[in-house]
């Protein structure tokens, strides 16, 4: 007979709902209950049990593979389709966290823009599958010649952001520079031809006095200012 403990649950309703919470709490006072006094079970609750933890274990999975629906569908919501990088809500976030956390630990880093020189050029010319290879293979650029703890997006079009943590400032202009020079070297094979990648780079120091409005102003100024990157101190506009 099903024991007392259960009399107030109704079982077949909790199995046909996959109602995880409860299945898997009468499962265990169940169990428990077993491991206490098995001789009270008789077989007909032995198969309830069986029954119970069989189901809990379904529900379970569903679960998870909803969970991992859910956190499959947020990532598209921050993912450039077209390169896998961040696209322009991931660099939001992500510019929003580094900066919360300089405050927090009083952290420097930088913020490099890349803009693509004569992109438009290019889609009118060879198409736009042409520039979409071009704003792969200078995505898989950027990402490969980064830190695990650098963000790189790309913030729409032809335009590309990392967001370098936790980085001094000699440390800043080195690797500022590495990216410039790797991806002006670029070449990109399609069609039989090589397509040369040219782009204009800025970058701006950030700290724990950093606002993320002032930061995109000053490294938009730099950008316009510079084919290679000359470093902006945070905070000042001249």
């Amino acid at each position: 007979m099903i024991p007392s403990l259960l009399e107030d649950v109704n079982i077949e309703s909790l199995i046909r709902q996959d109602n995880l919470p409860q299945l898997c709490s009468a499962a265990d006072r169940l169990r428990r209950h077993a491991q206490t006094a098995p001789r009270s079970l008789d077989a007909s609750s032995l198969k309830l049990l069986d029954d119970l933890l069989s189901s809990a274990a379904e529900a379970e999975q569903t679960l998870a593979l909803q969970r991992a629906r859910i956190r499959y569908l947020e990532s598209l919501s921050v993912t450039d389709e077209l390169t896998g990088l961040l696209n322009r809500r991931g660099f939001e976030l992500e510019l929003s966290r580094a900066l919360a956390r300089a405050r927090r630990q009083n952290e420097t880093g930088l913020l490099v823009m890349c803009d693509l020189n004569h992109f438009k050029a290019i889609n009118d010319t060879y198409g736009h599958p042409a520039g979409d290879a071009i704003l792969r293979a200078v995505g898989k650029v950027l990402k490969r010649n980064t830190r695990e703890s650098d963000y790189v997006t790309r913030v729409g079009g032809d335009e590309f952001a990392v967001i370098m943590t936790q980085a001094s400032l000699p440390q800043s202009e080195r690797l500022a520079e590495k990216l410039s020079k790797l991806v002006n070297g670029m070449t990109v094979p399609w069609q039989g031809t090589n397509l040369t990648v040219s782009a204009g780079f800025g970058a701006v120091t950030y700290n724990r006095l950093s606002q993320a409005e002032t930061l995109l102003f000053l490294v938009d100024q730099d950008l316009y200012r510079n084919k290679t990157p000359r470093l902006v101190e945070a905070g000042s506009l001249s």
